[in-house]
Parts: C-alpha cells; structure tokens; sequence
C-alpha cells in the first residue's frame, strides 16, 4: 500500500466531485459501479462533507468501499451512520458496515471493472473474494439501504 498525503487525496477529490456534478449521471447496472457523491455529517463539526465514490450494485444492492479505513468520510460515516448520494435521491439512506464475503465479493467484483487499480488497495487488483476477506478489517465496505 502507497502512502498519500491528505492534501493529493483533497485535490483528487475536488477534482472527482467537479467531474461528477458537471455530467449526466452514470446509469446503476447490476455488478458495475456508478460515480456519485455521498454525503456525510463531520463527525467533529456535524457540517455536510461530500466526497465522490462508485457506488458497486450487486445483487441489486448498492454498496460503497475505501482501501483505508482511517479515511475521513468512512470514520465520518461510520460515526453518523447515514449519508446522502446524489444526484440519485436527497432522502438519508443507511450505512451499514458490512464485513462478510457479501462485502468483499462487492470489493472483488468493483476492483475488476476499474481501468486501472490504486495502489491503495492492500491487496492486488485482481484478488478474488477470499483474498479480499482477510483484508475487511483494514478496509471499509458499507451497504446502503433506504430507511423502512
């Protein structure tokens, strides 16, 4: 795994989330991911943080993934347990961490369809789910569901 500076990770970001607020949303496709933004309550100030991510849909389940979790947005999120994504809804959904072979085929299945794979990842781009599973801990995956 490759150490970035927090600063390379805020570019990158801003970068992203210009990207994917000034073109039509990508379609949601069964095993393929979607560029959205998620936003989160700052665990510290309660202010909106947004960030972008590809939103993986499996199962007809959408699930969103970091190589780290000490990252910003996933301890935000796994403080406030709830995020919006846009441009798709502006309701709350449901995060919920999820550290199972559901998640990391979610991981596995992301990673394959990427044009190129981070560095980030602990793991090489092309691991299978059992590889990927030894990593959750260290790895954040959640699934997003609309409240009942």
């Amino acid at each position: 795994m490759t150490t970035v500076s927090t600063a390379e990770i805020r570019d990158r970001n801003l970068q992203m989330l210009e990207r994917i607020r000034s073109q039509d949303p990508q379609p949601h496709r069964e095993g393929y991911y979607a560029l959205r933004v998620l936003t989160v309550a700052g665990r510290k100030t309660g202010e909106p943080r947004a960030v972008p991510i590809a939103l993986m849909q499996l199962d007809r389940v959408q699930y969103v993934c970091s190589p780290d979790r000490r990252r910003d947005w996933v301890r935000n999120l796994l403080a406030a347990g709830r995020c919006t994504v846009s441009p798709d809804d502006h309701e709350a959904r449901n995060a919920l961490l999820v550290e199972d072979a559901a998640g990391a085929e979610a991981v596995a299945r992301y990673l394959s369809r990427l044009p190129r794979v981070s560095d980030q990842w602990p793991f090489p781009g092309d691991a299978a789910p059992e590889q990927v599973l030894a990593f959750m801990g260290q790895i954040a995956v959640f699934q997003l569901c609309v409240p009942a």
